[in-house]
């Protein structure tokens, strides 16, 4: 487990100015050249690639106002608790309220999902009234109490209006009602909470553990889904080392979330100038991926730096999470979440399915029918889940150090990112060396004095790095003096928010599902920091469990088979993430083989955000019927879950295996490299303005006349699965980088 960690404040930084609109100069000549030419579909159905970012969005919903807990309903937390986070509050918001017309707009359901009923009565909705994104939803919602007293329920406060997402997945048996003392459980509401007898804790229908991103996500949903929801602490949401950065997929599946579950502030967490204020100016604007590829003993050389600049109208982020989290906890409790008074941490779960009880560390419990185990590596619930070990260590295994610095030199320094480059500190870094890497994340906008403050995650191989030092600073510092061009960058620098070390990091789940409960996220799986897999897997996540978890409560189906589509889709991901990192960690063995993989990567990231957006509006035009969100509900391999063209499937699993005869010493690194970018300059569905084939270009930045040039190649070259997400043919026309 890695040891307590405190975080430190960055410095204040003005908040950052929006995106440049220069994208803009290229529309009219975009829609005048697409317009001139004749759309034909081609007969051939295979894969689509190229980028892809939104510049017309669907009609955003309207929301219905509510006021969020003062700052005392929602009290900073006491020992044993975790801490709450700096941000302040953000500025009133509301419940989203789907529009009946555009291509965006969500039908209302003409009746509340039938769900567990609290002892009071819902309030009436108020009137519907429009607010900006971004901002969350205030309503009076008391907090639960941490003791053995019922919870004080909303009063004279407005219930958000569920929203209609569609089931996932068929419906199981009903389970069965439990003894006499215990709940009761019907088809149409599901289980329902325990009697409120004297002396019994306040009971509701899902007990969400772990008030982080992902926690705060779901119970923000739930809410929002009319569901009752508890949001509950672990002991280690601010102590375990989380993702802090975005992808323009990650983007796009936020969009998801915000669009599909009618919450649309969580579209702000993929567009940082659309985050409140007070988390951008602790968070960072991303603007470029880098690759620096070392050697020990040796300066970088010149031609060993590949850069992919986020165009200017992107708005990726860096996310410091103690204000993240704060901000999407104070989220998911507008929207309706209850949080225990004081946010007094859990310390154990008892009881069975639909009559759990969920103690803490105040003395206090909270009950509940139904549990969501978010916490961590020693959740309560993977202990449910028999004798055998619950976690298992991945193909990918290795060591990790993290901490956060102040005073880390900038890169830009001493490695020049060369013509066409832009400066380091302006995105995230990742060096490369043989056997691992190090990813560089700078926060706020002042970015190279010596009280910036940038995360640092180390990821060794221990076969070639092994543990030289118990401390993990001392270990880090041994690392860096094998690299000339990292003691410099390093060497003033000073921990703000301790180092952690941990072998081995990463770690599945051989089960998930327990009668009553599932084990999601961090309690069952943890991966590597780079390539932005952990914000982005936890997205995902909330995203598949939502719509199960919103299913079961409208059909009263809390089976375990009911949520078996959600365990194997989990599995189906950290199966995909384990196989990403393998090849990443075997492409470190030489630059030539990096260089080829960090271009797949790309492509698929590209790709994904495309063919997620196209899939999402698609869904989108199709309000109310059953199958609604059934394209985005199976599994299509490397890792996606939406249409895709297969020939990128193909590409990626090819590249896999050829990165597994490198790692077997069956095929030499170079060779292995010249055979990807052979294929990535044939296929017929990348598009030859990347030049992603060419190893010699190294600096992938996107302008007005490329992004014509694109859509001129999509609509007369292209294959018609291409075509169909790069062009007018989507119901939003997207940018080609997303």
């Amino acid at each position: 487990m890695p040891r307590n960690e405190h975080t430190e404040r960055p410095p204040t930084a003005g908040p950052a100015q929006p995106a440049d609109q220069s994208w803009a100069e290229g529309a009219e000549t975009v829609a005048a050249a697409e317009s001139a030419l004749p759309y034909e579909p081609a007969t051939e159905t295979a894969p689509a690639v190229g980028p892809s970012r939104r510049t017309n969005r669907p009609a955003k919903p309207t929301h219905t106002p509510g006021r969020l807990a003062e700052p005392s309903a929602v009290p900073a937390p006491t020992a044993g608790s975790r801490p709450a986070g700096r941000a302040q509050p953000a500025a009133p918001g509301a419940v989203a309220t789907p529009k009946t017309t555009g291509p965006a707009a969500l039908t209302p359901k003409t009746a509340r999902p039938a769900v567990p009923t609290p002892k009071t009565a819902q309030p009436a909705m108020p009137t519907p009234k429009t607010v900006r994104r971004g901002e969350p939803t205030r309503e009076a919602v008391p907090a639960v109490e941490a003791a053995a007293t019922p919870s004080v329920e909303p009063a004279a406060a407005s219930t958000p209006a569920a929203p209609s997402p569609e089931p996932s997945g068929g419906s199981g048996p009903v389970p069965a009602a439990r003894a006499e003392s215990g709940p009761s459980v019907t088809p149409e509401t599901g289980p329902a909470p325990a009697p409120g007898r004297p002396g019994n804790p306040a009971r509701h229908t899902v007990a969400v553990l772990g008030a982080h991103l992902g926690g705060g996500m779901l119970a923000a949903i739930l809410a929002r889904a009319g569901i009752d929801v508890v949001l509950v602490d672990s002991p280690h949401d601010a102590t375990t080392p989380s993702g802090e950065t975005t992808v323009p997929y990650t983007a796009e599946v936020f969009e998801l979330l915000a669009r599909r579950y009618g919450v649309p502030e969580l579209s702000a967490l993929g567009h940082f100038a659309e985050l409140p204020p007070e988390v951008r100016r602790t968070s960072g604007i991303k603007s470029s991926i880098g690759f620096v590829y070392a050697r020990p003993g040796a300066p970088v050389r010149p031609h060993h730096v590949v850069q992919f600049n986020v165009p200017s109208e992107h708005g990726e982020s860096h996310l410091y999470r103690p204000d993240v989290d704060a901000w999407v906890h104070r989220l998911a409790v507008g929207y309706g979440a209850k949080v225990p008074q004081g946010r007094p941490a859990f310390t154990e779960v008892r009881g069975d399915a639909g009559d759990f009880t969920v103690e803490l560390a105040d003395g206090g419990s909270v009950g509940a029918a139904f549990v969501v185990d978010m916490s961590g590596p020693d959740a309560p619930m993977l202990r449910r889940l028999g004798p055998d070990p619950a976690l298992r260590p991945l193909r990918h295994s290795s060591r990790v150090l993290t901490a956060h610095l102040r005073g880390v030199r900038p890169l830009e320094r001493r490695v020049d990112p060369g013509k066409g480059g832009t400066p380091w500190t302006g995105g995230t870094t990742q060096v490369v060396f043989p056997g691992g890497w190090i990813q560089l994340v700078p926060f706020g906008d002042q970015r190279t004095g010596e009280t910036s403050l940038t995360s640092v995650a180390v990821s060794l191989d221990a076969k070639l790095w092994p543990q030289r030092s118990a401390s993990p600073e001392d270990d880090f510092q041994q690392l860096i003096r094998q690299f000339p061009d990292l003691e410099w960058q390093f060497r003033e620098a000073t921990p703000v928010r301790p180092w952690t070390g941990s072998e081995p990091w990463q770690y599945g789940a051989n089960a998930a599902l327990g009668d009553g409960f599932v084990v999601l996220e961090r309690s069952a799986v943890r991966c590597d920091f780079t390539l932005s897999r952990d914000v982005t897997l936890t997205a995902e996540l909330v995203h598949e469990a939502a719509a199960h978890l919103i299913s079961a409560a409208n059909s009263g189906d809390w089976s375990v088979e009911r949520f078996r589509p959600l365990e194997s889709f989990q599995a189906s991901l950290i199966e995909h993430g384990d196989r990403l990192l393998r090849t990443a960690l075997t492409a470190t063995t030489d630059f030539r083989l990096w260089n080829a993989f960090c271009r797949v990567w790309l492509l698929h990231s590209m790709f994904a955000a495309l063919s997620l957006k196209r899939a999402r509006n698609d869904a989108l035009v199709r309000p109310g019927r059953p199958d609604q969100w059934r394209e985005l509900e199976r599994h299509r391999g490397a890792g996606f879950w939406f249409p895709v063209y297969p020939g990128f499937v193909a590409l990626f699993d090819d590249m896999v295996q050829l990165a597994r005869q490198v790692a077997d010493n069956r095929l030499a690194p170079g060779a292995a490299a010249e055979r990807i970018f052979g294929q990535l300059d044939s296929a017929s569905f990348v598009p030859p303005l990347f030049a992603f084939g060419d190893p010699t270009d190294r600096y992938y930045n996107f302008t007005p006349l490329k992004r014509v040039k694109v859509l001129l190649w999509a609509k007369r070259r292209a294959p018609y699965m291409v075509q169909r997400v790069l062009t007018r043919g989507a119901t939003v026309l997207p940018d080609v980088e997303r």
